[in-house]
């Protein structure tokens, strides 16, 4: 009867002791409200976009083109800062865009791709945030 509570006991302990593990379930480093701006030289726009990461990566906020259209845009951010979101507009076709983001001296910097009416671009943002990571 010992023994059992003893291996019970030891079985507990391992089961609760999983060592550094799978970081998936860690906050997100990009957590936050961001704010700022973007911009594509190859497709001559540009605008302001803002954003929140919540932690567990998902990402949605609302980011205008130089027209003065602004949609929503929903996406993700991995923990290794790679993006994937949608922006839908009314007008003008939505935004598939994909790329990377990176910290920056608390802002968030990052460069992307996208298609707009089948045509793909290259785009920048940098926002910044007085609510970046933390629980």
């Amino acid at each position: 009867m010992k023994r059992a509570a003893i291996a019970l006991f030891g079985l507990a302990l391992l089961t609760g002791c999983g060592g550094a593990g799978d970081t998936a379930l860690l906050p997100s480093l990009y957590k936050g409200s961001w704010t700022g701006t973007w911009a594509s030289g190859d497709a001559n726009d540009n605008g302001n976009i803002s954003f929140t990461v919540t932690t567990d990566g998902s990402l949605s906020g609302t980011m205008a083109d130089k027209s003065g259209a602004t949609g929503n845009i929903a996406g993700f951010v991995n923990k290794s800062g790679s993006l994937t979101a949608v922006t839908s507009f009314a007008a003008g076709g939505n935004m598939v865009i994909g790329g990377t983001v990176t910290t920056n001296g608390g802002r968030l910097v990052g460069s992307f791709t996208y298609t707009r009416l089948g045509v793909n671009y290259g785009g920048n943002f940098d926002v910044g945030t007085g609510s970046s990571g933390g629980g």
